[in-house]
């Protein structure tokens, strides 16, 4: 008997399946003790199907990063296309970063193994191609958002830096406070007092006003701006988070 030949939709269904389950063991045991035969256990295919899908767990952990990056780019462009000024725009865009953590933990915990090189030069080249083509895709919401601002004369960049140098400090920022403070993910044990949605708008006011990325911190109420946007733009995300029992606490 001949075997059965599945369209595209069920073959990226069955994929799902395969990183849900792969997702699910990050969660529980961390990205170090998974293994492919364990991910094999948890799903009801046979070994030879799951290598058909993943040549080895580099391959898969690099669809894990993909899916990361293309949940983030929902999130950012959502975040991009809210009617106000850059800056507020990229202080959303870091709280949707936060949702990210908050709702995918598994993802935000792994998502960085898919950056190793190792995992780059035991992955397909078609996924290898994909992950670049994602962050470019990524990238460029951050830059949109900064020639916007230097456009209106609300941001200069500083003569020893560019923009890509801009997105990495800004990137760098958001992934510490909420690596080393939300309690979704592996967190510091200093950090008593501190909450990890008022130090990430701390952060963010710091550092851009470090930039004298106007309007200036005490030009006005980001904060007050900040809880609008959210309910106007990431209702659903909040929704889902409050059946999670987490708010957010400014």
């Amino acid at each position: 008997m001949a075997p059965k030949i599945l369209d595209e939709h069920s073959l990226q269904a069955r994929e799902q399946e395969i990183i849900d389950a792969a997702l699910a063991l990050i969660a529980r045991e961390g990205v170090a003790n998974v293994t492919m035969d364990k991910v094999v256990a948890k799903v009801s295919y046979s070994k030879g199907t799951v290598y058909k899908h993943f040549t080895g767990k580099e391959d898969l952990l690099l669809a894990i990063g993909n899916q990361a990056i293309t949940i983030m780019l929902d999130l950012f462009f959502r975040a991009s296309q809210y009617p106000g000024c850059a800056r507020e725009r990229m202080l959303l865009i870091n709280f949707s970063y936060l949702f990210y953590a908050i709702l995918h933990p598994a993802l935000f915990m792994s998502a960085m193994c898919s950056k190793s090189p190792n995992v780059y030069e035991k992955s397909t080249i078609k996924r290898v191609q994909e992950q670049e083509h994602l962050e470019m895709k990524l990238m460029g919401i951050f830059f949109n958002l900064i020639e916007e601002a230097i456009a209106d004369k609300s941001f200069t960049l500083p003569p020893d830096m560019d923009m890509q140098q801009i997105c990495f400090a800004n990137w760098s920022l958001g992934y510490g406070v909420i690596s080393l403070l939300a309690d979704e993910v592996e967190s510091c044990s200093g950090r008593t007092g501190l909450v990890v949605e008022r130090e990430l708008f701390n952060q963010n006011n710091i550092f851009l006003d470090g930039l004298r990325w106007g309007p200036l911190s005490h030009e006005k109420d980001y904060k007050a701006g900040l809880k609008e946007a959210l309910e106007q733009v990431f209702g659903e995300e909040l929704a889902r988070m409050k059946a999670l029992g987490r708010e957010l606490n400014f």
